[in-house]
């Protein structure tokens, strides 16, 4: 199931892991609605951040995943990453909000399992 799939439905986080021991790092996101699961994977983690206020899934609002480009500039709401930024290529920002969840990771690649 991919994230597209998942618009429109009520879905939960229900795992994030981290992984800064593997070459290229990566994070790992689990989704969940009533009927389907969606993977976000994202490698070559330069930045992530997570306020999580349910320890057995939150309730989430809105996931993004918006390209920021190596060139050129970054939209207003993205400048607090700028000194993450190399030039080296373009990153990808993941943001998850909910009600008592908020998630920011920004990486190099960004797939779907």
């Amino acid at each position: 199931m991919s994230l597209e799939e998942l618009r429109g439905h009520v879905h939960w986080l229900t795992s994030i892991a981290i992984r800064t021991d593997l070459r290229p790092s990566e994070a790992v996101i689990e989704l969940r609605s009533e009927s389907a699961r969606a993977t976000l994977r994202l490698m070559g983690i330069v930045h992530a951040r997570a306020d999580l206020g349910d320890p057995d899934g939150g309730l989430v609002d809105e996931v993004l995943v918006r390209e920021l480009p190596q060139y050129g500039p970054w939209p207003p709401e993205a400048r607090h990453l700028l000194h993450h930024h190399n030039n080296r290529c373009a990153l990808q920002w993941l943001t998850i909000t909910g009600p008592s969840e908020e998630v920011e990771i920004l990486a190099e690649e960004f797939g779907e399992r």
